[in-house]
């Protein structure tokens, strides 16, 4: 059968894509591709489980198969490497039929697991991707194989340097075969920490309907699978055909009950109880705001930052001072209440949209066309010679409606709509409208409460002429400014080749020898689009482009795109519609027009591959044949990855510049393998196997490398299978790291050497050390890196918006690992009443010149937070000087740039239980199976030496993402034609990383402890808390049941049938959260969900 292709596609919403397919268009094509039906047997073949034995061939003639992890022929399916089998039917048992799911749900899958859950960020393959991520050593450096051959990258947007496993058909797969050591030497680069084997069906004949839907409990997230696939055998060979529809449906916020409504604050209390709620110390004097039991305020919008205030927020038909209806929320250290009804005129609540924007999608919309087509043909020659082909497409389309981003632009001092301009229509003098505030009769009585004295005494009022106009800030949102996304994407994949027989080489000692020559071509293209506000448009409509401030005039000969005067209307930014909540818009139509625009990508990948390979038996030695294989394999890729002049000059409001990639590299290798059988049926020998392998590799940019691997298979007794490997495995740089364009932008950095808001006085707002939270170690870093953290500052303001750039290199090493395995295989040999199974594997893998794209946040928490004081990423950090009004040095410019790190090192073991037995009831034959897959991360670590030779070294096991146990077991029940299964999936608690655990504190931090508590007042009425960044071991549980006739067969069942929801943490805590439900971690966010499979096979024989 050996094919590919694959999943996903997608109506527009919001204007998606003309031309979608629609439901005729789909019949159509189902009626046309009439697929092929890999009829896989109804029955079985075989639970999740490692494959280290030998499994005897049924009696008759044998047939010789190939095994993921060796290129060598044999006559059994077995394999010394440790190698877990998941079948896609037990995986149907369980309600699991994405590829994604199921390879990212197994128990070595382990780090972040880019699933949709990641539907609103922005990553490095694009929009809607999903990848493969064994034993947490990242994408990179998993090789994807689909029938033993390499899978190309497919992505939008930047360079794409991984497979996208959401382009697999999951109801075409047969087994996926996840080979578990490292295995350069077999399948080349990139296969350092593991290969996932996708294996598709191909034992088939007639015709195959087969509907999967799956209703989950909640609204949203309808998945439905339509597959037909027909296949026909001859004589001499065989064709295929295949096809499949796969539709989801979107969810969003408000759909699933642990993502609806605001994220929260979640601690727990000395005496272990959790509470959940808002922050206290705005809910009490002198702030006495009504937080509705939400978490973050942040951020806040419907406001504006004008002179001598911080933020006045959008109160309309009142103000507490002299802005038309705005007001200030608290000055000197309380709410203001400006009409005496015993209320804060302002609530910050009222001005968040935490848990105001549940519309948000948390899952986008997919649907997916696969086509896929198969055969081939033996000629009746003495060298059997066997054309093949497989030819696939797939047409995916993803859509995901998100959160719109902030907008706040600077309004030029005279801008003709500008608050604090008096000239303008509606503007005011913010020098008298602050003077009326502290005028305020209202406000005067709460001042002289807190302090004692008037405002007046402390010389706050300004001159009675004002000061004129000046620049003011809003902070809004526009409805659909850069929050959707819309990909399409095409995928080719072509296998061509020929294999048969060499009988001129059975000569002396050699014979069977057989030989495969192979070319294999894909292709995907994709775009991507997403509508947003144009930061230059709007600056040039602001009047920023002019001396006088005018909008839509240039006189200051400002440089701008072709497409940024055309069209122009002047912006106004005060605009009430723009201060509606959760998400405004312009005053008009037109002001909409201009301003919005697409930013567009277009990203082609080719791959092509020319494989030569020869295999057959050597000579023979007492204890076996010895096989042997070489052969030659040429690759090339390229990647051509266009953005619009939008996306290329960064032209979208505080969004990045995306340079896009082009690029082309090839690799040359040489391999060759050879299997020993050293002893065989001896005393305490029955078997003892070597296999040795090795590979040249040379790659254009990442150098010449060897690569090899020793296993060694021994048998004491014929139970008991022991066995050990040891090797080296390469990954040269890839397209993306290579040539990737600059992609620079400006994000959000908080700045921890600038003094805290919390360490400055509420009056006198100087520095008091007595209030400085900040770590001792942190303030050393900040003193050895030139800032000095008791005087550097932004009046409180730590978190502002630094330029961020990264790229590829091509001086970048290439990655260099070794890696070692030793494990056992037992089969209970003491009675035939039942079959047992154990195994346990340990692995170890180090990798040396680890390429990483380091982001902007791990840059500035590695150099100022790190304890040894010697991080090798400080000199990534640029600032600049101090300003003229005293604030900053500020940070200027970051390196994020792809740069080699000295080590990482992956070690756990696997463990395996199979149990089988018969048993008679009610005078009937039953089958009990049950099987227990298990995973123990012993270490996770990295380590970059710097220049001096100091090294900084960090664990991440028991971590988030990191769990020490993760894994599955499985129970089953069969009766004639009925099978009863039942699925739990585990994993165990996530620790929070030991320097970011909050001690126990109260809302003041009485105890100095660096640490604020939201939730508690401490003693002496209440306790202190801290907050919760730990999850405890999680569990779901599916159940389902099988009816198979035949010719047709039904199963339904639920997944998550307890409807148990992913653990919360507190929002401060874990970075990659949905409100506080971590992501990425293996956790369900569906819920409780029905799924159903019925099939008829029809025409077989014929």
């Amino acid at each position: 059968m050996r094919t590919i292709l694959s999943l996903l596609l997608i109506p527009a919403r919001r204007t998606f894509r003309d031309g979608v397919l629609g439901f005729p268009a789909l019949v159509a094509a189902l009626c046309l591709a009439v697929t092929p039906s890999a009829l896989a047997q109804e029955e079985d073949e075989g639970e999740e489980e490692e494959q280290p034995t030998v499994v005897e061939a049924d009696t008759g003639e044998i047939e010789e198969v190939v095994v993921t992890g060796s290129r060598l022929k044999r006559d059994t399916y077995s394999s010394v490497a440790p190698l877990q089998i998941i079948t896609a039917e037990v995986s149907r048992e369980a309600g699991i039929i994405d590829a994604s799911e199921i390879v990212q749900k197994s128990s070595v899958s382990a780090g972040a697991q880019i699933d949709v859950t990641f539907s609103g960020f922005v990553l490095d393959d694009g929009p809607g991707t999903q990848t493969a991520n064994l034993r947490g050593l990242g994408s990179a450096r998993t090789l994807l194989l689909v029938n033993g051959r390499r899978l190309a990258p497919a992505g939008v947007e930047g360079a794409p340097s991984s497979p996208d496993l959401s382009l697999i058909p999951g109801s075409l797969v047969q087994q996926y075969d996840l080979l578990l050591d490292g295995a350069s030497s077999i399948y080349g680069s990139d296969a350092i920490a593991g290969v996932a084997n996708i294996i598709l069906r191909k034992d088939f004949d007639g015709l195959e309907i087969e509907t999967l839907p799956r209703r989950p409990k909640y609204n949203g997230g309808d998945n439905d699978v339509l597959s037909v696939i027909w296949g026909k055998n001859f004589d001499r060979g065989f064709i295929g055909v295949g096809s499949e529809y796969y539709k989801r449906e979107p969810v969003t916020y408000a759909d699933r009950p642990w993502t609806a409504g605001c994220s929260k604050h979640i601690e727990v209390d000395e005496g272990g109880t959790v509470r959940v709620g808002s922050d206290l110390s705005y809910e009490r004097p002198p702030y006495n705001m009504d937080m509705r039991g939400c978490g973050s305020i942040f951020p806040l919008y419907a406001r504006v930052v004008v002179p001598l205030r911080g933020s006045v927020y959008y109160t309309p038909g009142y103000s507490n001072g002299g802005w038309p209806d705005f007001s200030e929320s608290e000055t000197y250290g309380f709410a203001i209440d400006g009409n005496g009804d015993g209320e804060p005129d302002v609530n910050y609540r009222d001005f968040s949209v935490n848990g105001e924007r549940d519309y948000a999608e948390l899952f986008g919309e997919a649907k997916s066309l696969n086509v896929l087509a198969f055969g081939e043909y033996t000629f009746d020659t003495e060298m059997n010679l066997t054309p093949f082909f497989e030819l696939g497409y797939v047409e995916h389309e993803y859509a995901n409606i998100g959160d719109e981003a902030g907008l706040f632009p600077d309004v030029p001092a005279n801008n003709p709509f500008n608050l604090c301009n008096p000239a303008a229509v509606g503007g005011v003098d913010c020098g008298l409208a602050n003077n009326d505030l502290l005028n305020n009769p209202h406000y005067i009585p709460q001042f002289v409460n807190r302090w004692g004295l008037p405002p007046q005494v402390f010389g706050f009022l300004f001159r009675p002429n004002g000061i004129g106009p000046e620049e003011t800030t809003p902070l809004v949102t526009v409805r659909g400014d850069r929050a959707d996304v819309f990909r399409y994407l095409e995928q080719y994949r072509y296998v061509v080749g020929i294999n048969g027989d060499l009988p001129m080489l059975n000569v002396g000692s050699l014979s069977d020898w057989s030989f495969e020559l192979a070319y294999v071509h894909m292709r995907s293209d994709g775009t991507v689009r997403r509508p947003g506000i144009r930061e230059d448009r709007l600056d040039f409509a602001l009047g920023r482009y002019s001396e006088a401030n005018i909008p839509c005039l240039n006189d200051t000969e400002t440089e701008m795109a072709f497409d940024t005067a055309p069209g122009c209307v002047p912006i106004n930014m005060f605009a009430r519609s723009l201060f509606v909540l959760p998400t405004g818009d312009f005053g008009t139509q037109a002001e909409r027009d201009y301003v919005f625009d697409d930013r567009d990508f277009a990203t082609e990948y080719r791959q092509t591959i020319v494989t030569y390979y020869m295999t057959g038996t050597l000579f023979e030695l007492p204890a076996g044949a010895v096989a042997a294989g070489i052969g030659a394999e040429y690759r090339d890729d390229q990647i051509t990855s266009v953005p619009d002049h939008v996306a290329r000059d960064g032209l979208f409001f505080g969004f990045f510049s995306d340079g896009g990639a082009k690029g082309q590299k090839d690799i040359k290798e040489v391999f060759g393998e050879i299997e020993l059988p050293i002893l065989a049926d001896q005393f305490l020998a029955t078997e003892l196997t070597m296999n040795l392998s090795a590979r040249w590799t040379k790659d254009q940019y990442g150098g010449s490398a060897w690569t090899g691997s020793a296993k060694l298979a021994y048998r004491p007794i014929d139970s008991l299978l022991i066995r050990a490997t040891g090797g080296t495995s390469f990954r040269a740089p890839n397209l993306r790291e290579l040539f990737l364009q600059d992609q620079t932008g400006f994000l959000a950095v908080t700045d921890p050497c600038l003094i805290p808001e919390s360490a400055l006085d509420d009056i006198t707002e100087e520095y008091n050390p007595a209030l400085d939270e900040r770590e001792p170690h942190l303030l050393e870093n900040c003193r050895a890196n030139g800032v000095d953290p008791t005087v550097a500052h932004n009046n409180g303001f730590n978190r502002y918006s630094v330029e961020v750039a990264a790229g590829g290199a091509l001086d970048l090493k290439e990655e260099t690992s070794e890696s070692i395995t030793a494990g056992f295989a037992w089969e209970q040999p003491f009675t035939t009443a039942f079959d047992l199974t154990i195994g346990a594997n340990y692995y170890q893998i180090e990798i040396d010149n680890t390429i990483i794209e380091p982001s902007a946040g791990f840059i500035v928490f590695n150099c100022y937070y790190s304890e040894t004081g010697t991080s090798p990423f400080c000199p990534r950090i640029t600032r600049g000087e101090v300003e003229a009004d005293g604030t900053g040095p500020f940070i200027t410019y970051l390196d994020r740039g792809f740069i080699n790190r000295d080590n990482e090192t992956a070690r756990g073991v696997d463990f395996n239980v199979a149990f089988d037995t018969t048993f008679t009831a009610f005078d009937r034959p039953f089958e009990l199976g049950v099987d227990v897959n298990a995973h123990r991360v012993i270490e996770r670590s990295t380590l970059f030496v710097d220049d001096e030779g100091i090294p900084d070294f960090n664990t991440f096991q028991r971590e988030w993402y990191f769990a020490e146990y993760r894994g599955s077991a499985t129970a089953r029940l069969d009766y004639d034609r009925w099978r009863f299964s039942w699925t739990t999936r585990f994993v165990s608690p996530n620790e929070q990383d030991p320097r970011f655990v909050d001690a126990f504190s109260d809302i003041t931090d009485s105890q100095d402890t660096g640490w604020i508590s939201e939730l508690c007042l401490g003693p002496p009425d209440d306790l202190y808390c801290s907050d919760v960044g730990d999850t405890p071991s999680y569990q779901v549980h599916s159940a389902s049941v099988r009816y198979g006739a035949d010719t047709w067969g039904v199963r339904v069942g639920a997944s998550n049938i307890f409807n148990e929801g992913p653990p919360l943490v507190d929002e401060d805590e874990y970075a990659t959260t949905i409100k506080n439900a971590p992501i990425g971690a293996g956790y369900d966010f569906d819920g409780r969900t029905w799924f159903m499979s019925a099939f008829v096979r029809l025409f077989q024989g014929e």
